[in-house]
């Protein structure tokens, strides 16, 4: 099984001497040389030992890449914008002061050009002064002022620095000797000197600052996860790793257009792997890192990790790789390592590329247009709305295509959500669209009108359905207000791994017109011509399950499509705790439920224990979590083999610099062991992208649901902020139980962002210093989890759909409650 995005070991390495980067540096070709002495005030230690430890000029060259990429990120900037600005100041740094090292050019490289660079004349008193303003200055404030000097008998500015502790007069160093001047202080700077009042507000600033001043000139902090990265990102020997005997060989089997089909194969000895385990699971990693140089450049560069069932009895084990180049010479360098046992191999192999003319497959969405277009060959008017490419999650702003057949349409009704949004009366039937920043479940709906504006036909899709593997719906007809005959009725059903379907059912009304086994689910239904109002409802089975049957329906030959309300039950997980235990047993007359402070009407009451779990496990992967993660694996194994029951399921994510889906639903134990046996810890942590994401997948999910978060620190990768995965945290209202580990009581705001998740959706907070302590979280965890009520209510009809958030309470006689805090209509 092939694992895009791979975990690799992210320990710090250990700080090269200054004997190791003396040597490291002379074996530089000149330009790295150069590159080192242009931005030595501003790179970080960590990032020159990186830059050092690369073993080849095409990997110092993609290092300088992501130096310049970094700071483009940390101000918020693109093309290569902090680059060009750096090399900007860097050469007004050579003619104006000289030299790069002094302090004005230091600092001038560090923070850039001041608002102002004023000087003090008043050689009465002083040696030649100098005061940079700026209006920030990063670890010091607004307004901040500065002081430059020349020492008596130098020609140089220095940085001033005051040591009142040290020295009887921290002024005595300012005050000049020439014949003009007087040998002592002004009485009054403001009236005897000229920009005597900048003067003043530099001397007293730095006097109050004079034990950090040097902490002026540090390099702007740089996320030391990112700059590890590029050790793991390319090929790199590791100094005292075992060897492993792989083999690698090259074949050329296929052309894509105008590339070829490189394909590289390394066969891997078994035996000198080692396997982990989870639960009952075993697993081969072997993680790859690869990287293909043209004309001594670095042209591309790639990872991946492949995981064996432990049980595999080959001697070798075969790992493939396919990369798309054009004919031409190259050379491809590959490091192997088993991340159990720390072995490796580096293996290099010349590549002569040839030219294949094989023809080229149409993608899959030309195929899909293709599809659409054959079944719209009729004469019948019909519209069908074109599926985004990336269908399964949508944001940001998108473009809806439609595609028209038949006579009579004469314009294109946009629905979005149940409200028209907008109308288009000439081809091309398109419209943009704003889906937002973070995946929410939304409903297209296109209508088709004649020459009198009535609606003659449409179609509609939902997208940001989340990934629960059971679904039906009927793909067409969606939208039919005028509609008799026979007619082409066509089903997509979604059927879990490992289960079976048992039957689609359709029904007219209530009358069931087929059963059908084996797609493609198809079927011709006879709409009659009455023009009354029916509905087509398809209905899905598996065999041999617990999970309840799915339907959905599609009304017929409605009135004049108008805007819609959707009628939405608030659902409510709610715990009730006493003495910090659950209470079980309480009836629905126990509860009384708030909406922005009114009483409603509950109108479902269940207790957990008759509904089906659904659990998602978010597991942080990144870096530090390195000693930690074996325990994390052992006790996520226990903790899934103890709470899972028939008729439950689960999923398991794992984030590092971004979340990926490890497992997805399953009802098999066995299916999340074998996925927390492939945990391996790496780079950054996008902990909010994480929730995001996770939380996406129960969308479309019914019964209780929870999601169990580990991590052991702030998150440092996301594109998703803090107050947009709160958000989406109150939209999905599923609670979700923080573990964090090793996380400090005086990280303050990662901890008030950590409750934060759990409180606004009912969950709880957990901090532990050492991973065995996993367990007995976990088990508190499930008999919450088992001890849940699920409360619903109807918000009031003026309680419009996309309005503001409302808050929720609810009240029970004796006793803690623990719920969502409110809901978005």
């Amino acid at each position: 099984m092939l694992v895009a995005a791979p975990t690799f070991a992210a320990d710090d390495p250990t700080p090269l001497t200054r004997r190791e980067r003396k040597d490291r540096i002379a074996k530089l070709a000149e330009k790295h040389r150069q590159f080192l002495m242009d931005v030595d005030p501003i790179i970080t230690d960590s990032e020159r030992d990186t830059f050092l430890r690369l073993e080849t000029d095409p990997q110092r060259d993609v290092f300088i890449d992501d130096f310049w990429r970094r700071r483009d990120v940390a101000r918020g900037t693109t093309n290569n914008s902090a680059r060009a600005e750096y090399f900007a100041n860097l050469e007004f740094v050579k003619d104006t002061f000289g030299q790069v090292s002094s302090d004005r050019g230091r600092l001038y490289l560090v923070h850039g050009p001041p608002a102002a660079m004023v000087d003090i004349k008043c050689e009465k008193y002083f040696v030649p002064l100098q005061v940079w303003h700026y209006d920030f200055l990063p670890g010091f404030g607004h307004n901040y002022n500065v002081l430059f000097y020349i020492p008596r008998n130098q020609r140089e500015y220095r940085l001033w620095r005051p040591y009142p502790n040290r020295v009887e007069n921290p002024y005595l160093e300012l005050i000049g000797n020439s014949i003009e001047s007087s040998g002592r202080l002004p009485q009054n700077l403001w009236m005897e000197c000229e920009n005597g009042d900048l003067l003043s507000k530099a001397l007293f600033q730095m006097m109050a600052d004079w034990m950090r001043l040097e902490r002026m000139y540090d390099p702007p902090q740089i996320n030391r996860e990112e700059v590890n990265r590029i050790l793991r990102s390319v090929v790199l020997a590791t100094p005292g790793a075992p060897k492993l005997a792989a083999e690698l060989s090259v074949k050329y089997p296929a052309g894509d257009g105008s590339k070829t089909d490189a394909q590289l194969t390394v066969l891997v000895p078994r035996a000198q792997l080692k396997t982990t385990s989870a639960g009952n699971a075993t697993v081969y990693s072997i993680e790859v890192v690869g990287e293909i140089l043209r004309d001594e450049k670095l042209w591309e560069k790639y990872r991946y990790r492949f995981d064996f069932p432990g049980d595999l009895k080959d001697e070798k084990l075969p790992i493939v790789i396919d990369r798309l180049l054009r004919p031409a010479a190259y050379v491809a360098r590959l490091k192997i390592i088993d991340p159990a046992s720390g072995a490796e191999a580096i293996l290099e192999q010349s590549l002569e590329v040839p030219e294949v003319a094989v023809t080229a497959k149409p993608s899959e969405e030309t195929a899909a247009l293709s599809v659409i277009q054959e079944e719209l060959q009729s004469t019948r008017a019909r519209v069908r709305i074109v599926p985004p490419n990336n269908i399964d999650v949508i944001t940001g702003y998108q473009t809806i295509q439609t595609i028209v057949n038949g006579a009579g349409i004469k314009a294109i009704e946009f629905w979005l959500d149940g409200k028209k949004i907008a109308t288009r009366r000439a081809p091309p039937y398109t419209l943009d669209l704003d889906f937002g920043t973070v995946p929410r479940g939304r409903r297209i709906r296109v209508v088709a009108l004649d020459s009198h504006d009535q609606p003659i036909t449409g179609d509609e899709i939902a997208v940001n359905t989340g990934t629960d593997p059971f679904r039906v719906r009927i793909a067409s007809p969606r939208i039919a207000p005028k509609l008799s005959g026979p007619t082409r009725v066509e089903l997509e059903v979604r059927v879990p791994e490992s289960k079976e379907l048992s039957g689609v059912e359709l029904y007219w009304n209530e009358t069931r017109i087929a059963t059908m086994y084996d797609p493609p689910f198809v079927q011709m239904v006879t709409i009659p011509s009455d023009d009354n109002v029916g509905y087509l409802r398809a209905v899905a089975t598996l065999k041999d399950s617990d999970v309840d049957p799915v339907e959905d329906v599609v009304m017929i030959n409605t009135p004049d499509y108008m805007e819609t309300i959707d009628v939405h039950l608030v659902e409510l997980p709610t715990t009730v705790l006493r003495d910090g235990k659950p209470v079980n047993g309480l009836e629905e007359s126990a509860f009384k439920v708030l909406d922005e402070g009114q009483a409603v009407k509950i109108s479902k009451f269940e207790h957990v224990k008759n509904l089906p779990l659904s659990i998602g496990m978010a597991v942080d992967q990144s870096g530090s979590m390195d000693t930690r993660m074996a325990t994390a694996r052992e006790a996520g194994a226990a903790f899934f083999q103890n709470v899972l029951r028939k008729g439950d399921k689960a999923f398991l994510i794992a984030f590092d610099t971004q979340p990926h889906v490890v497992q997805k639903w399953s009802t098999e134990v066995s299916d999340l062991h074998s996925a927390l046996a492939k945990l391996r810890p790496e780079e950054s942590t996008a902990l909010y992208d994480a929730v995001v994401y996770s939380l996406y997948n129960f969308l479309g999910v019914k019964g209780q649901k929870a999601l169990v978060l580990v991590t052991d620190g702030r998150d440092t990768a996301s594109k998703f902020t803090f107050e947009q995965a709160i958000e989406y945290a109150q939209r999905a209202a599923v609670p979700i139980y923080i573990i964090g580990i090793g996380i400090r009581g005086v990280e303050v705001d990662v901890r008030l962002k950590l409750n934060r998740f759990a409180a606004e959706t009912g969950g709880t907070s957990y901090y532990i210093d050492n991973v065995t302590e996993l367990s007995r979280i976990y088990a508190d965890i499930e008999n919450e989890l088992r001890s849940q009520y699920v409360l619903g209510f109807y918000p009031a009809p003026e309680v419009k759909t996309g309005g503001k958030w409302r808050e929720v309470t609810v009240q029970v006689a004796d006793g803690k409650v623990k719920t969502i805090r409110g809901y978005y209509p």
